[in-house]
């Protein structure tokens, strides 16, 4: 059994992940706030529009890389 698409799935399953890990921390870093602030917008525990706002940045850029690759 060929495993190649197998291999190219998993592949660009480890380039979503990578590219989502440290979304909030870079987001935070952006803003200047803690990462943890930036973790309870995205659950919905707290409302930042600011935050919202520059994680739907972040999901355009990260969609719009994986898109290009």
């Amino acid at each position: 059994m060929n495993g190649r698409p197998t291999r190219r799935k998993i592949a660009k399953l480890n380039q979503l992940v990578e590219s989502l890990c440290g979304i909030y921390a870079r987001v935070a870093r952006r803003l200047g706030v803690h990462r943890t602030y930036v973790s309870r917008v995205a659950r919905g525990e707290r409302e930042s529009e600011t935050i919202e706002k520059a994680l739907a940045a972040e999901y355009e850029r990260i969609s719009r890389n994986e898109l290009t690759e």
